[in-house]
């Protein structure tokens, strides 16, 4: 061994280092606010739920957005038709809460080539309020959580809050890597190019943005082609000037019963999505995953006993690391499951490769290329001339 190789191996751990102090800055002293003490000062919000079949604990998750402690809100759901399960669910829902503004929208919409924007659009259509809430189907809040997110608007400049995601309830090894990977990736990311870097990367799970600003850029219909249709309307807000909140508060993402299968299709997808966003500066992801540049380096010395040494060091160090993190956003689950943190990195270091190879990615059955910016063409098609910043205009 020597310098050259140790040396990426060392910078990926500080980089882990940076990642979590990120984290640790974010939620502890996170950028959180409070709402104006008179609930008439609170505009009213339309929550946007786009839904897809039932989702791990579907019911309880929608239901938490009618325990809100908000003045007003109305709760749309929206449908792609009467066949999907999800119908039966959000229907039930408004039938169990009388006292919520429930709109349930069905519209088999095919504007764009992204099926959560083409969900949304009906929904968006018939909303009500000036402010918009998009939340995932899979997310669950604090009763808190619009209140915190609304009060960020009282500074005149800020177009877009969003916020950092916790994943939670896992009860199988897919769940678990999916929890892991949310927590001990993305998370610590997130909070990183926001806090060091002054960019921040807005995720789709929870976006609360002025009707009128987002009509202004051409509504939800000016994303419908782009797989990152967050990361775009992120970008569309900051070329218009208006400023990007990352809240401090983070939001749980309910992963349940999700299967090995499941998680690596969708992280296949993600890392040919960051790929087609960020170009050259997607190589500066593999130094976040110490344990894989480590197996890198046994690999190419397996007979080397100190490489051996090294990513045994490295792997353990990883795993402390991922345990505090845990620990910092309230898992108190067995520390057992702190075993498959190396699983998961060696995975990521797979799938992180994965993205060099297809452009190609399966969504909702059908098959489409990611080309620059995430934006999508089907297969077979030419992409269109203009760029993902096109959207953004």
């Amino acid at each position: 061994m020597n310098l050259l190789v140790e040396f990426p191996v060392a910078a990926s751990l500080a980089a882990c280092l940076m990642q979590y102090g990120s984290a640790w800055r974010a939620l502890g002293k996170g950028r959180r606010a409070t709402g104006p003490a008179d609930d008439g000062d609170l505009p009213a919000v339309s929550i946007l739920k786009p839904l897809k079949g039932v989702d791990d604990r579907l019911l309880d998750n929608l239901e938490s957005f009618c325990r809100l402690d908000y003045p007003r809100y109305e709760i749309v759901f929206c449908v792609q038709g009467a066949s999907d399960p999800a119908l039966r669910v959000a229907r039930k829902v408004k039938e169990m809460h009388p006292e919520r503004e429930i709109v349930v929208v069905m519209g088999d919409c095919r504007e764009g080539l992204n099926p959560k924007v083409n969900n949304m659009i009906p929904g968006y259509a018939a909303a009500r309020y000036p402010f918009v809430l998009i939340s995932d189907s899979n997310v669950a809040p604090a009763p808190g959580y619009l209140r915190e997110a609304m009060g960020h608007f009282r500074d005149p400049s800020v177009g877009l809050v969003s916020h950092l995601v916790r994943g939670i309830g896992a009860k199988t090894l897919g769940a678990r890597l999916e929890n892991q990977h949310l927590n001990t990736f993305i998370l610590p990311s997130v909070s990183l190019l926001d806090r060091m870097f002054g960019m921040p990367c807005v995720v789709g799970k929870s976006m609360l943005m002025r009707r009128e600003d987002l009509d202004a850029m051409g509504g939800l219909a000016s994303v419908k082609d782009y797989l990152a249709e967050d990361y775009v309307l992120g970008e569309a807000f900051r070329k218009a000037g208006k400023k990007v909140v990352i809240s401090g508060s983070p939001v749980d993402n309910v992963n349940v019963y999700r299967t090995l299968r499941q998680f690596l299709s969708r992280h296949a997808r993600w890392n040919r999505m960051r790929f087609s966003i960020a170009g050259a500066g997607y190589f500066v992801e593999l130094f976040t995953n110490p344990v894989g540049l480590s197996l890198l380096m046994v690999a190419a010395a397996p007979g080397d006993a100190e490489a051996w040494t090294v990513a045994g060091g490295v792997g353990a160090a990883k795993m402390a690391m991922d345990y505090g993190m845990h620990r910092m956003l309230g898992d108190r689950s067995s520390p057992g499951w702190i075993l498959l943190g190396p699983l998961r990195d060696v995975l990521a270091a797979g799938l992180w490769f994965s993205a060099f190879f297809s452009q190609n990615v399966e969504w909702r059955g059908r098959t489409l290329r990611i080309t620059r910016g995430s934006r999508l063409v089907p297969v077979g098609e030419a992409p269109a001339m203009e760029p993902a910043a096109e959207a953004a205009r």
